[in-house]
Formats: C-alpha cells, structure tokens, sequence
C-alpha cells in the first residue's frame, strides 16, 4: 500500500514538473518552408522565412501540392501541365513583394482550390476507394486534370490507368480519356461517384484488364499536413 501510495505521489510530481515548465522547452519545433531560407532571394520568399504564419502555409501547402503531383507521376505531359501552373502561381504569389497579407490570401485561396473546399473548385482532391485504389483531380484552368488508378482487391489480376481532364457538365463532372466519356459526380462534400453505366462500362474495357472497373464511391483524403 505504501509503496502504490509514493508511486502514485512520483507520478503526480512528475506531472507537476511538467506543467511547469517553460513553453518554450515543450513546444513542438516550426514548420520550415518548402525551400531553403540561407537561399530566399525573393521579398516574398523572405517573408515567408520571417513569419511562423506564412512558413505554415508554405509547408501545408507544399505537402498538399506533392502529393497531388505524385498521383500523376506516370503521365509526363500531365505532370509537366501541373508543374507549368505552379510556377505560373508563384509568378503570382511573388508580385506580392513582402506583403504578408497578400501572400497569405493566395495561400489560402490556392489550397482551397486544390483541397475542394473552394466552390468554384469544389471536385479537386485526391479520393480513395478502399477495395479499388484512388482517383485524382486536379484543378487547371475552368477545368481539371484526372486520374484513375485501381487493381483487383485481392490479386490485382487486372489494373486500370486513366489519365485524362475533366469539365464540368451541370452538377455532374464530364471525364474524358482519350475517345471514351464518362461523368462522375458529388454526392456530398466528401464522396465522389462514378457510377457503373454504360460509359463507364465501356472505358473499363479499354483500359482495364478483363473484367476491370473503376466505377465506385470514392471519399476524399480529409488529411492536411
């Protein structure tokens, strides 16, 4: 009992201890920017180093970036689109000189476009379905790039890959990949559904193995970095 007693007594004092110490020596270390600070040229980019902010946004940011690109890493002109509108962003994000307020709205705003939560942008994401694989939209100019990845669930004994871009068609999203068109659409704010019709059917068969399908009901990646 005594001993139950000093040990419950040690545990208190140690959570004591810790409560007290200073912030500073339980804080969780800053976020660095995507880039190297020593080398910052720019005022924005300068401004980024200097501000726990702006380096947040840049590192959420890049995160959310890359792993939208990796997604496409097997379509070099895909890849080659998406790496085109990201210097033309920076372009963009760089004539905001050291205004912080300025960077920080086309941060926000860009990651609302690629994470759906923008309106106007609102298919963007990258979506998993669990038993298939995954489906990528990425949103370039009044439209988006796509790409469908999935295998059989148990020996992978067929695998479909589709890279094409996407528009939108009323509420619905119009899929093209090569000569086949298919639609897709939101079924809340977090499941995109490709249903099993015809189209899809048919675009199946053209790249997929036998008996292959993409059709299914894909939930966006809610992770942020």
């Amino acid at each position: 009992m005594a001993r139950q007693f000093i040990s419950t007594l040690a545990c208190r004092s140690a959570l004591l201890v810790s409560l007290l110490l200073p912030l500073s020596a339980t804080a969780v270390p800053r976020e660095q920017p995507s880039f190297d600070c020593k080398k910052a040229s720019s005022p924005s980019e300068k401004a980024i180093c200097a501000s726990p902010a702006l380096s947040h946004l840049d590192f959420q940011f890049s995160q959310t970036w890359r792993k939208m690109l990796e997604a496409f890493d097997l379509d070099d002109g895909q890849t080659t689109q998406i790496r085109l509108d990201q210097r033309a962003w920076l372009a963009r994000r760089n004539e905001c000189s050291d205004d912080a307020n300025c960077i920080a709205k086309l941060y926000r705003d860009r990651l609302s476009a690629l994470d759906g939560s923008d309106p106007a942008h609102r298919f963007s994401g990258r979506y998993e379905e669990k038993t298939l694989g995954g489906l990528t939209l990425y949103p370039i100019g009044p439209g988006y790039l796509v790409v469908i990845q999935t295998a059989h669930p148990d020996d992978a004994r067929w695998v479909c890959q589709l890279n094409g871009k996407a528009k939108l068609d009323g509420d619905d999203l119009e899929i093209t990949v090569g000569d086949s068109v298919f639609h897709a659409h939101l079924r809340d704010a977090a499941t995109l559904i490709v249903p099993n019709d015809k189209s899809t059917q048919d675009a199946a068969q053209k790249y997929c193995g036998l008996n292959g399908t993409f059709a299914g009901s894909y939930h966006r990646d809610p992770t942020n970095p």
